[in-house]
């Protein structure tokens, strides 16, 4: 459990189409294989030279300028514009109309200055445009400080249009900070509020974003290529959500947390019970790296949608006080979720487990140098018809309530436990317990410390499919 935390006061795709216009304008049902520029359609032969041809392509599909500085015109302060940071003035025509006259003009940087921006309506990042506020850096418990954005619209609906909505490529937001002030700090549970950003189309980029207490943060649907870094706060229902991500994304350096309540309060207890902190449907080869939540029902959620479920590299994932669990695998691809480095804390719920994989999964899941402490009921608890595999990690204080309960629930999918280390402190001594649904297993080269290595299992397991051997104990 994490100290000191209430000790801190509350505070469409992307590319031209070869013909016909851009692909962001396609609207069809076949995404998958269509006349998109990804990877798939590179590795098919098209050449990066194509996007810009010479007949009908889109202005901002021309050559980029030299490197000799921005023209004047491509970068404007927003404030001429008649925006007003008071905290009072609505802003959302004037923002509209400076991100319209910089794309307009092919493309630009629409600068905004410190203070407080009051809006009632949401905006529409038009290809080829950065938004760009004061911060170099992600911040954390931001409300007025610095460039903070205050949408007010969607109060009390969670399917409205998001706060900021990508329409086009090549669309960057940075150094800013979005604050919900209508939102309730004492409040049992959170007003919902739509999407704070959501991508539709290729390219978008989020960085140095502080997202204070969104209800529900970033959106990446389509949005190919998308790059996340930097981004700090606490979302309250759902801080990020991928789908159909046909070609490579990338998130990296997320920290949600209780930046804004503290751990006390009654919302954070909502979090707990309801928030998920990043989840991922259809992605193809997404890679995530250095990602921190804290206090959500689920850290991190493996799902799937119409269109397929998840494949990808994920290092140094860190989920702390979560209440079910830290990570959710409901599918993955066959081609595997590759989870490497990562700090799993399950321990809110009664029944919290580090990682469940769910009857419905029939991909891949492969864990490599992980810890995970809890307590927890359970370390894993591992179903369906597909794999798991864990590589060199460490498991410590599961049997939370002192009832025999193992530190693997093998209760289906085919499992490899291998050249882990098991430690008891005074807590479980049950390395696993096999069911005879389990498809197959095989645990080898295992320590326990301080305890003797055991494995609960029905008699007459066939060795075609079970193979436990080489497990030792440490005397200490």
């Amino acid at each position: 459990m994490p100290t000191g935390i209430d000790t801190f006061p509350p505070v469409q795709r992307a590319t031209a189409a070869v013909s016909g216009g851009p692909a962001w304008a396609e609207r069809d049902g076949n995404r998958h294989a269509g006349v998109l520029f990804d990877r798939r359609r590179l590795l098919g032969g098209a050449a990066l030279a194509g996007l810009a041809a010479a007949g009908g392509g889109p202005a901002w599909a021309a050559a980029v300028p030299p490197e000799t500085g921005a023209a004047e015109e491509s970068i404007v302060n927003v404030c001429n514009f008649g925006a007003r940071g008071d905290g009072r003035r609505d802003n959302t025509g004037a923002f509209q109309k400076a991100l319209d006259a910089v794309s307009a003009k092919g493309g630009g940087i629409v600068n905004v200055p410190t203070g407080n921006y009051l809006f009632k309506g949401h905006l529409v990042l038009p290809a080829q445009t950065t938004l760009q506020g004061v911060y170099r850096a992600p911040e954390a418990f931001v409300r007025h400080t610095g460039t903070v954005l205050w949408p007010t619209e969607g109060h009390g609906k969670a399917d409205g249009p998001a706060f900021l909505t990508q329409r086009g490529p090549n669309v960057t937001l940075r150094g800013l900070a979005i604050y919900y002030p209508r939102q309730d700090a004492k409040a049992e549970e959170p007003a919902p509020y739509p999407w704070t950003i959501r991508g539709t189309t290729d390219n978008l980029t989020v960085l140095d974003v502080a997202l204070t207490n969104p209800y529900q943060g970033l959106n990446l649907e389509l949005a190919g290529r998308h790059y996340i870094a930097r981004v700090y706060g606490q979302p309250l229902l759902t801080g990020l959500y991928a789908d159909q991500i046909y070609d490579i994304g990338r998130i990296e350096n997320i920290h949600f947390w209780p930046f804004w309540v503290n751990w006390h309060a009654p919302l954070c207890r909502w979090i707990s019970r309801h928030g998920t902190g990043l989840r991922f449907a259809r992605s193809d080869w997404e890679y995530v790296f250095n990602t921190f939540v804290l206090g959500y029902n689920v850290g991190y959620h493996f799902t799937k949608s119409a269109h397929g479920a998840c494949n990808g590299n994920f290092v140094g994932l860190g989920a702390d006080a979560s209440a079910r669990t830290a990570i959710l695998v409901e599918h993955a691809d066959p081609y595997g979720l590759l989870i490497t480095n990562g700090e799993f804390v399950a321990d809110q719920r009664p029944d919290s487990v580090g990682i469940i994989v769910e009857p419905s999964n029939q991909g891949v899941v492969c864990l490599q140098n992980c810890a995970f402490w809890g307590p927890s009921q359970h370390i894993a608890t591992l179903r369906g018809t597909g794999s798991a595999s864990f590589l060199g990690c460490t498991f410590c204080s599961w049997d939370k309530h002192q009832r025999g309960a193992a530190a693997f629930l093998l209760d289906g999918a085919a499992t490899s436990i291998s050249n882990c280390v098991f430690n008891h402190l005074g807590s479980g001594h049950v390395a696993a317990q096999i069911t005879p649904r389990c498809l197959s297993a095989v645990i080898t080269g295992n320590t326990m410390r301080a305890a003797e290595f055991t494995v609960k299992r029905p008699a007459g397991l066939s060795t075609r499919r079970f193979h436990i051997a080489g497990n030792v104990a440490t005397e200490d």
